[in-house]
């Protein structure tokens, strides 16, 4: 008896399965278009200009001209040190500068009247050689005073530590009445906009970014971690010259704006860079296209309301679409929702779906490239 119930089940598993009849489906019609070809990684802010102020002369340091975290103009003051010192060796210096000027004078108008002696023979020609030396002895001690005027008036200048350029400073490490050595370290200043977004790509995609970068279609928008659906673009201006042997990557680089403020050197990013278009897809839902083991499926309406089931060929993968090279014309209706029920060969009854947003364009969202199976 076991034996007989064990081959009617057998029969029964067999036995074809009928056609299902007049299935509830939704379907939208597939679009002609194309997609962006995007990679995805993760990136650090880094900014363009990041240094470490300090003090060229040694000094006192008489005050403290911002706060901690300020942000600063190209010129602002940010320490003053002790500048009587200074102020006192350069009074000196003009006094020097003045007698030795005076000096020069008297040994110009003494020259003139040796000269017109020497013309007239009344003196030697020895006497108007030793005149003439002391000229250029007295000239020569007035350039020497100058120069060291000068040298005297750019350590003023030193004792004023300015913003070299706009940005914003760290924690002051000096305080009033603090003695600094040259080459002291007081603040960092760092410019905040612009910014770099730097970023790592994988090897196998340097030979793309190279073909997008020299044809000016590489680009990367960015996202900072904490800050969701805030995003910014910039062109990728950087693309290192050499890969890391280690990891397999290389660097590349991105100008930001960053005119809202909202990246901040050294913050973490998710980057997504758009290395230009391929065009000449066919554009459908990304539920338009189930996988199976020997690659891809979508589910077509023919114009009878029967389903054809088709082997695809996906080229890319974009926000809610897939761009399809083969498989499915454009203006065709694909199955979007109630394809467990399908098989090929089902009658339908359809309920046109709304077309995906960005249909027949370039898309948008994060992309990537789908390999065809």
């Amino acid at each position: 008896q076991l034996d007989d119930d064990v081959a009617r089940v057998g029969e029964i598993q067999h036995q074809p399965r009928p056609l299902l009849q007049h299935v509830a489906v939704k379907a939208v019609a597939a679009q002609a278009g194309s997609l962006p070809v995007l990679r995805h990684t993760i990136g650090t802010v880094v900014p363009v200009r990041a240094t470490q102020l300090g003090s060229p002369v040694a000094g006192m340091v008489a005050s403290i001209a911002v706060t901690d975290g300020a942000v600063v103009k190209a010129g602002d003051l940010i320490v003053q040190l002790d500048e009587r010192a200074i102020d006192a060796a350069i009074e000196k210096d003009k006094a020097l500068t003045a007698k030795d000027q005076a000096t020069l004078d008297d040994a110009n108008a003494a020259l003139a009247r040796i000269e017109s002696l020497v013309n007239t023979g009344v003196n030697t020609k020895q006497a108007g050689d030793d005149a003439r030396a002391a000229v250029r002895e007295a000239a020569a001690a007035v350039n020497a005073d100058r120069a060291q005027l000068a040298a005297d008036q750019v350590s003023l200048a030193y004792t004023r530590i300015v913003a070299p350029f706009d940005g914003r400073i760290g924690a002051v490490s000096v305080s009033p009445g603090a003695y600094v050595s040259p080459g002291a370290p007081v603040v960092l200043l760092t410019q905040m906009q612009p910014v770099y977004a730097e970023f790592t790509l994988s090897e196998s995609d340097l030979a793309l970014a190279r073909g997008a970068m020299a044809g000016g279609r590489l680009t990367a928008a960015v996202a900072a971690q904490d800050a969701a659906g805030k995003t910014e673009s910039g062109a990728v201006t950087f693309i290192d010259n050499t890969v890391d042997a280690a990891s397999g990557t290389f660097k590349l680089r991105a100008d930001l704006a960053n005119a809202s403020g909202a990246l901040w050197p050294g913050q973490s990013l998710g980057v997504t860079v758009q290395a230009g278009e391929v065009p000449g897809l066919v554009l459908v839902p990304d539920a338009a296209v189930e996988p199976r083991d020997d690659g891809f499926v979508s589910y077509v309406v023919t114009a009878d309301q029967v389903i054809d089931a088709r082997a695809v060929t996906v080229a890319l993968r974009a926000n809610g679409e897939t761009g399809l090279s083969a498989g499915v014309q454009a203006g065709e209706l694909v199955v979007t929702e109630g394809q467990a029920l399908l098989r090929k060969g089902s009658r339908v009854t359809v309920e046109t779906a709304a077309a995906p947003a960005g249909s027949g364009g370039a898309g948008g969202g994060a992309a990537e490239e789908a390999s065809a199976r």
